[in-house]
């Protein structure tokens, strides 16, 4: 539209405007605004229906849009084991208004995977490393006593690997057999976890100890990556831990006025197959692995099960949760930590509640479900399976 365009049809609008003014004012002449006003009033008042509002304050109408509110996951430093209310993050703030207050069944999923664009959709590289390649075989502890001997305060994981001769296996050094011999090395530094990522300086004095082994050993140096092209990979690890590291938590409270005695927490959770852990937490550990799949708190400030707790006490409350990323198949993990929790509830007469302390609906169970499944499938395309050794080692 070109200017002269433009300013021709503004300049309609605003004669429209005055010529329908013009004409109100004739027609309302005799009828001032202020009483046009009154009108109105008086009207919305004859139509007023006290039982409509009733209906509107009844519990069950309350408990409805109580439920509108949208179910979902944790991040892991704000959850409490004792339900205290965390400050609002960052993405609780921002949250679109839309995404509240939908009819209850109809919740729409905010993305788990909603990492900055910045961060691309490429699988993620955990590890900046130096390879240590060479003719000469070096033993196991030849190799380790020259990387203790130059090793640095570091403050993110560092490991040395070898070759094997014969075989070609990559083991660690530090839990291979004594009698190997290696013929490529290669160390390696962690770039992020969830703690946070490494920086200019750490990764220079990494490359030192590179430096140092490669003199002692009368090795070349092969480097995966120079600084400057692993600091945005560092950040870009660092933006997916902190995305990623969520918790899906439910707490199990008694019916008001009553507790939990422990020794009938103690004797179901025995039964529904959760042991009491070195951390005097309640877990579900996998048959296989040994790894624990999902856990159950006291909601105590500390969340731990005492002697006296499990023996004589009797408690308010407990939370089981799961840290999705580090569980294997997390959905059907949830599917197996909602049966545990409805057992629970069923046989200490608790009430399944969120963090908030709001009754949980079947259809709050199913959105957060879905965020499980969303975060699972997000994370692969990430080249991260939940779970694994990987994963495990990032959360």
């Amino acid at each position: 539209m070109t200017l002269q365009l433009a300013l021709i049809l503004v300049g309609a609008l605003v004669l429209a405007a005055v010529t329908g003014i013009s004409l109100w004012q004739q027609r309302n002449n005799q009828r001032p605004l202020v009483r046009l006003i009154q009108v109105w009033i008086l009207q919305r008042i004859e139509n007023f229906n006290l039982e409509d509002v009733k209906n509107w304050l009844k519990p069950q109408r309350l408990a409805e849009r109580l439920a509108q509110r949208e179910p979902s996951l944790m991040p892991s430093g704000d959850f409490e084991p004792s339900g205290a209310r965390p400050e609002p993050s960052a993405q609780e703030i921002d949250e679109a208004p839309e995404s509240r207050g939908a009819p209850d069944g109809e919740h729409p999923i905010a993305p788990i995977q909603s990492l900055s664009a910045d961060i691309g959709g490429r699988p993620l590289k955990i590890d900046y490393w130096v390879r240590l390649p060479g003719p000469n075989l070096v033993s196991r502890d030849g190799a380790l006593a020259v990387f203790r001997q130059h090793e640095i305060p570091l403050e993110r994981p560092r490991s040395i690997h070898g070759r094997t001769d014969p075989g070609n296996a990559w083991l660690d050094l530090t839990s291979a057999p004594v009698d190997e011999v290696f013929s490529d090395l290669i160390v390696s530094l962690q770039m992020a976890d969830r703690h946070g990522q490494t920086n200019e300086s750490e990764l220079t004095r990494f490359n030192n100890l590179a430096y140092q082994m490669s003199e002692a050993l009368n090795r070349p140096m092969e480097f995966d990556m120079s600084i400057e092209e692993a600091l945005p990979e560092a950040g870009r690890l660092a933006r997916f831990c902190t995305e990623f590291d969520l918790i899906a938590v439910l707490h199990i409270e008694p019916k008001p006025g009553s507790g939990f005695r422990g020794r009938d927490i103690s004797r179901v959770l025995e039964r529904a197959g959760m042991r009491l852990g070195k951390d005097e937490v309640f877990h579900l550990f996998d048959a296989r692995t040994g790894v624990s799949r999902f856990s159950l708190a006291n909601r105590s400030e500390e969340g731990r099960f005492s002697y006296e707790d499990l023996g004589s006490g009797v408690l308010r409350g407990l939370a089981i949760y799961m840290n999705v990323p580090r569980v294997s198949r997390p959905s059907a993990t949830f599917a197996d930590l909602m049966s545990v929790a409805n057992y629970v509830c069923n046989e200490l007469d608790g009430l399944l509640v969120d963090p908030e302390g709001e009754i949980i609906s079947d259809s709050h169970l199913e959105a957060i479900r879905r965020q499980v499944h969303s975060l699972e499938a997000s994370m692969r395309r990430y080249g991260i399976a939940p779970g694994s050794e990987e994963a495990r080692r990032l959360f």
